[in-house]
């Protein structure tokens, strides 16, 4: 009898431990912008080698790139980017978890995509996004709240002006 309650008692305790254990993803998130960079996220880009009539140019091409297998990380690519390779470039760009692009423009033959479309997370920060298989997270440099500030200075002082004459 006593060996049955402790048979019983340990199948309790196995089962118990098999239906609280689970499995969590996370799907990694797109990186808006870095404290501190110029940078601000401007969408996910297709990579044009393979586009018909592109003839093999990539979408940020005429700059320069690394690759850092294991390690790549939004922040890094941004810094690469941003001067850190000795000129400061337009665009920088993520692929692939691990490669950083690098260019002043965008080629005419990308397309911006469904942010959703750049999916793969970073080979050195797992949960962010750094592009995809032939797909770039790309950061443009300039704040677009820059951007918006210009814009809404501009309604502010036409507003002002309409009401000055009005009045």
């Amino acid at each position: 009898m006593p060996r049955a309650i402790l048979l019983l008692l340990l199948s309790l305790t196995l089962a118990l431990a098999q239906s609280t254990t689970s499995t969590t993803l996370t799907t990694p998130t797109i990186v808006q912008s870095i404290p501190g960079s110029k940078y601000t996220y401007f969408g996910c880009w297709n990579e044009t080698t393979s586009v018909s009539g592109a003839g093999g140019v990539r979408a940020l091409d005429g700059g320069t790139s690394e690759v850092l297998q294991g390690q790549m990380t939004v922040p890094l690519c941004l810094a690469f980017c941003g001067g850190g390779s000795a000129t400061q470039y337009k665009y920088a760009g993520l692929e692939f978890s691990r490669e950083c692009w690098c260019a002043q423009h965008i080629s005419g033959a990308s397309a911006r995509l469904d942010d959703g479309a750049c999916d793969t997370a970073c080979d050195g920060n797992g949960t962010t996004v750094c592009g995809g298989s032939l797909k770039l997270s790309v950061y443009q440099l300039g704040s677009s709240a820059a951007v918006r500030i210009t814009y809404m200075t501009a309604v502010i002082a036409l507003v002002g002006t309409i009401l000055f004459h009005l009045l």
